[in-house]
């Protein structure tokens, strides 16, 4: 169970960009839309900067998938949405390996808040985090979706680790 909470912790830590600069919620944002938010997360991985050498992968079906460098037999599997408010949601049962067969534990549901600004900028935030970080944006000087790369970046260690775990 510890490694479940230690995973979980990691995961989270690891979304927070650091290669970028956080702001205060910029005063003119409002909710992004689902439509933009969707564009954005579905088909690409989501880095997590620090913390575990991973990410977790958004699925255009809404499957989420998540693996850390640091616990690479270990896996997280779920599913994620976007609410009205803007937000991502998504919610992961944790695999290690046991004695005999895979532990699981279900982790915690976590939301980021997004908000666009005047100028089309999206913004996230993560939950109890004051920060806010540029994450896309025509006239940000953003490249396409900072944090997100193109595509499902950990496909081959998650098949492994599956495998491994005997899912």
């Amino acid at each position: 169970m510890k490694l479940a909470a230690k995973l979980v912790a990691t995961a989270l830590l690891g979304t927070i960009p650091t290669f970028v600069l956080a702001d205060p919620k910029p005063r003119s944002a409002k909710p992004a839309p689902p439509q933009l938010i969707a564009s954005i997360y579905a088909g690409n991985t989501d880095i997590w900067a620090e913390g575990c050498n991973g990410g977790i992968y958004y699925s255009s079906n809404r499957q989420a998938r998540a693996w850390c460098g640091e616990n690479s037999d270990s896996l997280g599997a779920g599913e994620w949405k976007i609410d009205p408010q803007g937000r991502v949601c998504h919610q992961l049962s944790w695999y290690w390996p046991g004695d005999n067969r895979a532990g699981k534990s279900l982790g915690e549901e976590t939301c980021i808040s997004h908000v666009v600004d005047r100028w089309g900028t999206v913004w996230r935030s993560w939950p109890n985090d004051p920060q806010w970080w540029p994450l896309a944006g025509k006239h940000s000087g953003i490249k396409k979706y900072s944090g997100m790369k193109k595509g499902y970046k950990f496909h081959s260690n998650v098949k492994q680790a599956r495998s491994r775990l005997g899912l």
